[in-house]
Formats: structure tokens, C-alpha cells, sequence
């Protein structure tokens, strides 16, 4: 219905979709991919892990087809983040204003979850989606995130751009110190540092910044 004279995209509510449908539906088996954004994206990044069987030589994902498509164009600045028959837009997410909105065009995703050509991660992908549009913290596409243990703490930096990060640890005594960090996969650095002291510290770049702690986080109580 959504590509047709009777679609939601010739409503009000067109004033916040990222596509428009252009009144084709496509019907031809294909199987959806992670685009390249959608390889750093915390809605769609390593999904594949989760396909039943490991990706073909011609390089498609390990899981099975759909057979239907709403083709679309772009009304806005959505990231399209898996794409279906000839590369057209599957999966696209965009912001708008305070509110978050999806648009999955196709009806298909049931074919995963009743294991059509071995099926694929159906309730990881809805459960993902689910999450991001109620502003899940770990699915925050730009995100800084420490993990303790012991004196150790372990950096992760998330971010949809490509360029490399740099990030500053400002310790308890006010002392800034670089940190490197490396891609380890797709829009995901990380970097580790030895706490010399037990209190609080920051962790800031260009665009964001975080605080961990180390050490107990009420000694007096412990004691």
C-alpha cells in the first residue's frame, strides 16, 4: 500500500519521510546487504554475524532471499544502511528534530524468521531497530564508552564518519593526556589506559565527551 495512490507518503506525514515512493514495486528474488554506512551503523554493523551460514563467494550475506521491494527516492538526508534488488534503498534511518523515524521497504523480513533458504536474523535486526528509535545508549551511532577493570580501562569511540579520532583522558589531578586509539572494525575505535589513581575521568574529543570512574565509587561506604 505504501507505493500506491492510497500511501502515507501523500499525507501530512510526508514532512518527516526520508523517501517517497515512486509507485513501483519491484518482485524478483534478492538478497539484502550492509552497505557501507550500514557496516558502521549500530542498527545494521555486524549482522552477518548472526546469518545461519557464512557469506558466498560472490559475496553475498549468508542468509536468504527476499522477493519484494517498494522502490524510493530520497526526500532527505536518510542513511541507507541495507539495500535490496539492484542496489536500490532497503533500510533507511534518519532524525527528525527530537524523534527518530525507519522506513523498511519490504514486507519480506517473515522469510528470515520462518528459515527460507536457511532464513536470516529477523528478531536481531527488528529488535535493533526497535531499540535505536527508543534512543537505546549502546546503539547511539556517535558515542564514547569505558569499560574498568581494575586499573584498566578500555576506550571505545563509535562514529559514523571515516576519519581517524583522537581522544584526551583529563585524570583526577586535572592533567590531560592524549589517548591513541585504532579502528578495530568499521566506525569503532579503541584504546586502553592505566589509571594511576583512583577518582573520576574525563574523555572528550572534537564532538563528545564522557566521564569513568575508577576505583569504589563510595570508599567511606565500603569501609
Amino acid at each position: 500500500a505504501f507505493g500506491t495512490v492510497e500511501s502515507i507518503s501523500r499525507t501530512p506525514l510526508s514532512t518527516v519521510l526520508p523517501a517517497r515512493p515512486t509507485a513501483r514495486v519491484i518482485e524478483q528474488g534478492y538478497v539484502p546487504e550492509i552497505s557501507d554506512i550500514g557496516a558502521r551503523h549500530p542498527v545494521t554493523e555486524a549482522l552477518t554475524d548472526f546469518a545461519p551460514r557464512p557469506a558466498g563467494e560472490d559475496g553475498l550475506p549468508g542468509w536468504g532471499r527476499w522477493f519484494r521491494l517498494i522502490e524510493t527516492e530520497a526526500t532527505g538526508e536518510g542513511q541507507t544502511v541495507m539495500t535490496g534488488a539492484d542496489g536500490k534503498p532497503l533500510l533507511i534511518l534518519d532524525r527528525v528534530g527530537e524523534g527518530r523515524i525507519a522506513m523498511l521497504m519490504s514486507d519480506h523480513a517473515w522469510l528470515w524468521s520462518r528459515g527460507f533458504e536457511g532464513g536470516g536474523p529477523q528478531l536481531e535486526l527488528l529488535r535493533r531497530l526497535a531499540h535505536w528509535m527508543m534512543k537505546e545508549p549502546e546503539l547511539e551511532e556517535e558515542r564514547i564508552a569505558a569499560t574498568v577493570q581494575g586499573k584498566t580501562v578500555t576506550v571505545t569511540r563509535r562514529s559514523l564518519s571515516e576519519d581517524a579520532k583522537e581522544l584526551t583522558v583529563t585524570g583526577p589531578d586535572g592533567v590531560e593526556t592524549p589517548l591513541a586509539v585504532e579502528e578495530v572494525s568499521p566506525g569503532r575505535w579503541v584504546g586502553t589506559f592505566e589509571g594511576e589513581e583512583n577518582g573520576l575521568y574525563r574523555l572528550k574529543d572534537q564532538e563528545l565527551d564522557a566521564v569513568v570512574a575508577i576505583g569504589p565509587t563510595a570508599p567511606r561506604e565500603f569501609e
